[in-house]
């Protein structure tokens, strides 16, 4: 068996490097063609592979794995017609997407730009990310309103507003897919009027998929909205005045920590077992990392812990200073990007902390000791 893997997902080598009758090609996602998987039997990309007939016609390729939660690089009408299996990591970077959120909370209420409590959020989609963004929140004592049709149908108790009422927000956070059919298309969601109707310093944060946002509109009359982005228009090629304007800007990276990206592996491994696609002698088994960090009893709140684990803001200057907005920066960064874990993979030792804060550290899933 061939598999052909994204030379930049982590531990492929691990999970598929040393299957019995198997040889393992890596090759870079972003230029994957279709001469590089021709004869291949199984593909594991990442969303930087746009997979369709173009790339997949007149291959021996049999399955598709996506170590991402995201479909809109998957044309999984035509691999269904084509009778080509496929599988998504779907909820794999939740976790990590959502505690995003909270560094950026962090970073935004430790500069005095929005205080977290008593602050009204609006947080639109409200699906396996959104839920837990919206859980967040409120343990940070935001008052959170919820915007998620699809769901509001199939669920009665579900309460959704309309993005008409999302006015009057400190803060709103965009967690939905990226689509342009059906009753209720994202592509350019957040538009003039939206962008208009948002009062003066409001804080719009996106990590779902760059185009759900209008970006000549957002530098057109969002001027007096503060930008948080980590998806953009176009990537790799993105703006370079959206990206000078923006508050704080991240690579397309909030989905990124250490274990969401070995979830999507393991999720991707599994299902192939579970199809009988690998048959490996013995069962893949790799632990997943942790981190301990240390404040040497130093007095310290929620937010420095937080942005002790991950600041945006590091992030957001080496790509402004050193990169610069070009495709190979974006991708640079974005692929060398492994600085994040998980809050529940971390153990604080030694700091002086409030009672308050030590509860909602715990309640964030974080071991204090």
């Amino acid at each position: 068996m061939k598999i052909v893997a994204d030379e930049n997902i982590p531990w492929v080598r691990e999970y598929f490097g040393a299957l019995p009758n198997t040889e393992l090609v890596l090759k870079p996602g972003r230029t994957l063609q279709r001469e590089d998987v021709r004869d291949a039997d199984c593909l594991i990309i990442r969303s930087v592979t746009k997979v369709d007939k173009n790339l997949l016609a007149n291959t021996t390729v049999k399955f598709v794995g996506s170590v991402v939660a995201g479909l809109d690089h998957l044309d999984t009408e035509w691999l269904e017609q084509a009778g080509i299996r496929w599988y998504a990591a779907q909820g794999c970077n939740a976790t990590a997407v959502s505690e995003y959120v909270v560094s950026v909370v962090a970073a935004l209420d430790a500069t005095g730009i929005l205080s977290a409590k008593n602050s009204r959020a609006g947080v639109v989609g409200v699906g396996r990310v959104g839920s837990q963004v919206v859980e967040k929140l409120r343990l940070l004592g935001f008052s959170v309103m919820e915007c998620d049709p699809l769901r509001a149908e199939r669920e009665k108790d579900f309460m959704s507003l309309s993005l008409e009422k999302f006015s009057d927000l400190d803060f709103i956070t965009l967690h939905t897919p990226l689509t342009k059919q059906g009753a209720y298309p994202t592509y350019h969601m957040i538009e003039e009027h939206f962008l208009q109707q948002q009062k003066n310093q409001s804080i719009l944060l996106n990590t779902g998929r760059g185009s759900v946002v209008d970006f000549a509109a957002l530098a057109e009359v969002g001027k007096s909205l503060y930008w948080c982005l980590d998806v953009w228009e176009n990537e790799p090629r993105i703006a370079e005045n959206i990206l000078q304007s923006a508050l704080i800007a991240t690579p397309h990276i909030a989905g990124h920590s250490l274990q969401a990206k070995q979830r999507g592996l393991e999720m991707i491994y599994h299902a192939m077992c579970q199809q009988n696609i690998i048959s490996p002698k013995q069962k893949v088994s790799v632990a997943y990392p942790t981190l301990t960090i240390s404040f040497q009893n130093k007095k310290v709140d929620w937010r420095e812990v937080i942005l002790k684990i991950y600041d945006p803001r590091n992030t957001m200057a080496q790509w402004k200073k050193s990169l610069g907005a070009n495709a190979n920066a974006f991708d640079e960064l974005r692929n060398n990007f492994n600085e994040r874990h998980e809050f529940a993979y971390i153990t604080i030792q030694d700091a002086l902390l409030s009672d308050e804060d030590e509860l909602l550290l715990k309640q964030l899933g974080l071991k204090i000791v």
